[in-house]
């Protein structure tokens, strides 16, 4: 649970730091994803060294069964916290260069400073300190999320450019160096907000209010472009969720982007859009129904145990 909660709070950092970025969603899922491969490697070395523990306690105390009943001290806690926000900033510079969208190495570690990393969104014994350094800001990115994400505090200002950050600039490009060597320098992610796009190229669905020769397509240009926006709010949501990221990297970009592509054309029926797609429509392109029915149910039931039913246009701008 520690471990879920420090996750969920980063992830809603990187996606806020890549829209005060102005990155594009594919670097942004880059680096999510190379944080959540990070991540698991690290949350299943966590839990060996908790069982080693326990299996040493049992010796001395029964009672005792898996390494669950082991909780990392505060200080432990602390340590972690500060690890995993340090790769989370590695994470969001290795993704942008990744994505050949480099950013400077001093823009990340701003934002990664303003948006505090090493924090969990918690609360301190020392909250009225934390109060004259922290304001509540809800700019525009943040409200295009889901309500179930929790409130980031901006900090004020940069950090200076003093000796702490020249150490925080090798500090970045250690952490980096460590991150890649865990990842064994394998940072190829396959993007569903891309396959989405070649989807509704491929089957004639049509691509949006900018393209110009729209005269065989399926979908009106306004309609086409709607049903983009949706698909992509839900990988949004997709992205940064714990729970919704399990179904996320369970199937393969194809499925994953037909069923998310099934989903928003269904979600648009139920709205004042009239969306109207063939009948499996997804066999063109060598999907099984029976994965994609799987994803899609998969999507819609948890998307739906957190009140995303509608995914409505509320983050269209977000998409860019």
């Amino acid at each position: 649970a520690f471990l879920e909660q420090s996750m969920k709070y980063l992830l809603s950092r990187i996606y806020l730091a890549s829209q005060m970025m102005e990155i594009g969603s594919e670097s942004r899922f880059t680096s999510i994803i190379l944080f959540r491969r990070y991540a698991g490697h690290f949350g299943k070395v966590l839990h060996q060294n908790y069982c080693r523990r326990a299996t040493q306690q049992e010796q001395k105390q029964k009672g005792r069964e898996s390494g669950y009943g082991i909780q990392p001290s505060l200080q432990e806690m602390k340590q972690i916290k500060g690890h995993l926000g340090r790769i989370a900033a590695a994470c969001l510079f290795l993704g942008c260069k990744a994505e050949e969208e480099q950013r400077r190495i001093r823009d990340v570690i701003n934002l990664s400073s303003i948006l505090d990393f090493e924090d969990d969104g918690g609360e301190t014994s020392q909250s009225t300190e934390a109060d004259t350094l922290w304001q509540s800001n809800k700019t525009a990115a943040t409200a295009t999320m889901s309500a179930n994400i929790p409130e980031i505090r901006e900090a004020k200002h940069p950090p200076l450019l003093d000796e702490k950050y020249w150490s925080d600039k090798e500090q970045m490009v250690s952490t980096e160096q460590q991150l890649l060597r865990m990842l064994q320098f394998d940072t190829l992610v396959c993007h569903p907000y891309r396959c989405v796009l070649i989807i509704m190229d491929t089957l004639n669905f049509g691509r949006g209010t900018k393209s110009q020769d729209q005269t065989h397509c399926l979908l009106s240009p306004r309609a086409s472009e709607a049903l983009i926006f949706k698909a992509w709010t839900i990988l949004n949501e997709l992205s940064i969720d714990i729970d919704l990221g399990t179904a996320l990297l369970q199937y393969n970009v194809v499925t994953l982007s037909c069923a998310v592509i099934s989903v928003a054309a269904a979600a648009s029926r139920s709205s004042s859009s009239n969306v109207k797609l063939p009948d499996e429509w997804w066999r063109a392109l060598d999907v099984p129904t029976k994965d994609l029915m799987l994803a899609a149910e998969s999507i819609r039931n948890l998307l739906h145990e957190r009140g995303r039913t509608t995914c409505s246009d509320r983050a269209a701008t977000t998409c860019s």
